[in-house]
């Protein structure tokens, strides 16, 4: 579902202070910090304990046989795998998203059978999905079938929006509510936990070499197989067909929860009324069996038809309700509050909003059409928060009644306004301990009247950073990660520099410096020009510097498993120009937003 482990992965080694590192830095860097201890009031609703309790019994660890030489592996991880038999070998639906929790499922397949392994299928590029490749082929030699688009997609988690991706994930997943007690994680809404986010996981990626457009007809193990493409949660979704046993994998277009339309860590536009076509796809082939690769499989025609129809009109009903409310004028706050799910489609069991929420969707919707404007002269130029902070601390008589208002909200249970109201007084007063604790309450309360998973993850984590007991920390260690960075092209780790570079510092600044990868015949250059640095694909001619060094040694560098300066003193970055200028250009660049 997320990439979000991979966005944290960060260089944490030493030397991290220097200028060559903060030039390097694509990563994000996190700490723990030790926590005290708690002092909000826990506010529980007790259905929301008995639903949340509800899905961690079927989040047990299981492989179920679906169907004759069909076997779904439940509860290792927040993804499935799926292990299909037949003649003489078998092949893997997605591999789950670490070689730990890979290995634990391929020790279970084994129980079943000792037939080898011929061919692996990514349903599409998420990190939970594609991870784990390796345990089921050590040797990196097997078949890999995926979308074409499949692996620039893998490509984008060098992104220079990782540190916010890895922050907002962290909170999303519960990543840090590892504390025992009443704010620990309880689970993902999809599955137990997300492996990607375990510094002690280790990422073990084989990445696709056979790949296709709009559809694949083949045979694997003596067992036809078609792959479609079927945007949806992601773009290079797609969905696994075995026509001969009526067996539909539709990846992760649906799962026992309302869909994630949009997810509040933050990703682009997802095409909803894609989705919906690649579902009426599903649909139109009318499957026995519907095996996903989040919750438990579906089996009988009809029963799958039915689960099938009633998700891709849940789907379509927001986004036609969301249009109409558009097209009145509706602002996403009035749209939120006018579109909700019709009975017969709130009630159905594959529609509770655990993991995606109609209400998010919504804002998604409005923001994939008409962007961030809602239409409101009002919000054109609006006034800046601390001056909305003042004018609230104004209304409401002064700095020291707004924070009792905000109290008063929260034991009245107001809970949202409470918060907000809060926020507003931290603002003023960003060391008021009293601010920062009432806002963590309201959070908290609003936490644990939740079923929405991600919901809930966000609201507890985020009040306990306004406590002091959790930090920012490394998910995946970089020495564990580092098979699947190798595999990442190089160029993509110079093309992150430019967003770090720091404006005021560049302001006077014209530089031209090249990066010479000889390992791969590959360069590129970095233009900076008075407070703008531009990408340059390939070498550009009248550098002012040139640095050489090959790119496992860069990937190393970057993830602070190898000393920059040690690197540089045995020769094994070189560089061409004055050392000044090499000085100056690395001091240019800011560390990633998140590190400390």
């Amino acid at each position: 579902m997320t990439w979000t482990g991979l966005e944290m992965v960060a260089a944490t080694r030493t030397r991290r202070g220097t200028a060559l590192a903060a030039a390097i830095l694509v990563l994000v860097a996190c700490e723990s910090s030790e926590p005290p201890e708690q002092t909000a009031p826990l506010v529980l609703d007790a259905d929301r304990v008995e639903k949340l309790e509800r899905l961690n019994e079927e989040f047990q660890r299981n492989v179920y046989t679906v169907t004759d030489g069909v076997y779904q592996a439940v509860g290792f991880g927040i993804a499935n795998s799926i292990m299909v038999e037949g003649d003489d070998c078998v092949f893997i639906v997605d591999v789950m998203g670490s070689m730990e929790t890979a290995r634990a499922v391929r020790a279970e397949f084994d129980e079943i059978t000792q037939k080898p392994i011929r061919a692996l299928i990514y349903t599409h590029n998420h990190a939970d999905h594609v991870m784990g490749g390796l345990a089921f082929a050590p040797d990196g030699e097997i078949d890999v079938y995926a979308h074409e688009t499949t692996n620039d997609y893998i490509n984008r988690t060098v992104s220079v929006l990782r540190p916010i991706l890895g922050m907002r994930g962290a909170r999303m997943f519960g990543s840090r509510l590892t504390r025992p007690g009443p704010d620990q994680l309880e689970n993902v809404g999809l599955g137990p936990f997300v492996e990607t986010l375990d510094p002690d996981m280790t990422l073990g990626l084989i990445r696709p070499n056979k790949t296709f457009s709009d559809a694949l007809r083949t045979e694997i193990c003596g067992v036809r197989v078609e792959l479609v493409h079927a945007p949806g949660e992601t773009n290079d979704q797609l969905f696994v067909w075995l026509p001969e046993r009526g067996v539909l994998m539709p990846g992760d277009n649906i799962y026992k929860a309302f869909p994630n339309l949009y997810s509040i860590r933050g990703t682009l536009y997802r095409d909803v009324l894609a989705w919906v076509r690649s579902i009426d796809k599903m649909r139109a082939i009318k499957p026995a069996y519907l095996v996903p690769s989040h919750t438990r499989a579906i089996s009988g025609q009809e029963q799958v038809y039915q689960t099938l129809t009633a998700y891709r009109d849940a789907i379509q009903f927001v986004h036609d309700q969301t249009i109409q409310g558009i097209n009145r004028g509706l602002t996403p706050d009035q749209l939120v509050d006018a579109v909700k799910l019709p009975p017969g489609l709130a009630k159905h069991p594959h529609l509770q909003e655990r993991y995606g929420k109609v209400a998010w969707s919504v804002r998604g919707i409005f923001s994939g059409y008409l962007g961030w404007f809602d239409g409101d002269a009002a919000t054109l130029e609006p006034a800046s928060p601390n001056e909305r902070a003042r004018g609230m601390a104004s209304l409401a008589g002064g700095p020291d009644r707004l924070l009792a208002a905000a109290r008063d909200a929260l034991a009245d249970e107001r809970y949202a306004w409470a918060a907000e109201l809060a926020s507003h007084s931290i603002r003023l007063d960003p060391g008021s301990s009293a601010a920062k604790q009432t806002k963590a309450d309201a959070l908290r309360a609003l936490g644990n009247r939740q079923i929405n998973a991600n919901a809930r993850n966000y609201y507890i984590t985020q009040a306990l950073e306004l406590e002091g007991e959790v930090g920012t920390r490394d998910s995946i260690k970089p020495e564990n990660a580092l098979s699947f960075v190798s595999t990442v092209p190089i160029g993509r780790f110079v093309a992150a520099m430019p967003a770090n570079l720091d404006y005021e510092k560049s302001a006077d600044t014209e530089m031209l410096v090249g990066f010479r990868f000889p390992d791969v015949d590959e360069g590129y250059g970095i233009h900076i020009r008075r407070g703008v640095a531009e990408f340059m694909e390939g070498l550009p001619e009248g550098r002012d510097l040139t640095i050489t060094v090959d790119s496992d040694i860069w990937r190393e560098i970057v993830l602070g498993l190898r000393s920059p300066i040690k690197a540089f003193a045995s020769g094994e970055v070189k560089f061409e120009g004055s050392a000044i200028d090499l000085v100056g250009f690395l001091r240019l660049f800011k560390k990633a937003a998140g590190r400390r």
